[in-house]
């Protein structure tokens, strides 16, 4: 059984690969990236590093050729990135692989208003419709995103400011959700299921401000306006029309629930607990504490 991982220099499919060669051979890692230069790493210990771009899709075929398992992770601009991930399963079909592991979104449902989802449900219909094995990992909120860029700012301001009116998601850490990837890819069964991978309790943005006041040292408070006042405080700080609608409905997709699913697959396809924001935050404590150096 022969992995490709696809996006290999970006975070999530970086700590993929490293899990995956604790459990298989380098021979039978394939890592695909436009940035082969930053896996340098991996090619010195005699991984196969191929440079595949999602943009010209005619590098892909080669890129992907003698994989069994091709591990998509979604990429990040919206709208276009149907066309990207179109391009990777055509690829995948051409090159021979027999099953897809794609990392989807805690919140992919029709009716959730969140912007990103609509680009989820056609790449899952992409998916569906290639005659291909395919696995889906729901990823859930990665608890990274208010480590390190909403709560740092918000704690120096002294108070976060959002639209989520205390709802609750079970934020994941992104080591952990590679860990369920590569478990995944490394064994048999997966195909045709669907993981949702949180972490292990669920928080409102209200906690996390109070979490991250203890650990930092530093007060912080929290407030929630409603969706006009939320995106004139964004429009105003100068946030791209794209991303502050993504923001806004961010928060109308919480108080809708969307966020709350709770599950133990961290657990179950890895043999650890997930583990909690809390442990996120004590290794970002400088960061969260405002001070130099991180």
């Amino acid at each position: 059984m022969r992995i490709a991982i696809a996006s290999a220099s970006g975070r999530l499919a970086r700590g993929t690969a490293k899990y995956v060669l604790e459990k298989v051979s380098p021979d039978d890692v394939i890592l695909v990236s436009r940035n082969v230069d930053a896996l340098t790493e991996f090619a010195d210990h005699g991984v196969a590093v191929r440079y595949g771009d999602y943009d010209r899709p005619e590098t892909l075929p080669a890129a992907f050729e003698g994989a069994d398992r091709l591990y998509l992770v979604s990429l990040h601009e919206l709208g276009h990135r149907v066309t990207q991930h179109r391009n990777a399963v055509d690829a995948a079909v051409a090159a021979g692989v027999r099953h897809i592991v794609y990392t989807s979104y805690i919140m992919v449902d029709p009716a959730c208003p969140s912007t990103v989802v609509p680009d989820h449900l056609r790449t899952h219909e992409l998916l569906d419709d290639s005659g291909l094995d395919v696995t889906y990992l729901r990823n859930g909120l990665f608890a990274e995103t208010p480590v390190t860029q909403i709560l740092p700012p918000a704690i120096g301001r002294g108070m976060l400011v959002d639209n989520t009116d205390h709802a609750r998601g079970a934020f994941v850490h992104r080591d952990d959700c590679a860990a369920v990837a590569a478990a995944v890819l490394t064994s048999s069964g997966h195909e045709g299921r669907t993981y949702d991978v949180t972490g292990p309790e669920l928080l409102s943005f209200a906690d996390l401000t109070a979490l991250a006041a203890k650990v930092s040292g530093r007060p912080v408070g929290y407030l929630s306006v409603d969706d006009a006042e939320f995106d004139a405080q964004l429009r105003a700080a100068g946030v791209p029309d794209e991303v502050r609608g993504m923001i806004v409905s961010f928060g109308v997709s919480l108080r809708a629930g969307f966020g709350e699913p709770l599950t133990d697959t961290v657990q179950r396809l890895t043999g650890r607990p997930a583990r909690p924001i809390t442990d996120l935050m004590e290794q970002h404590r400088a960061l969260l504490a405002g001070e130099t150096g991180e």
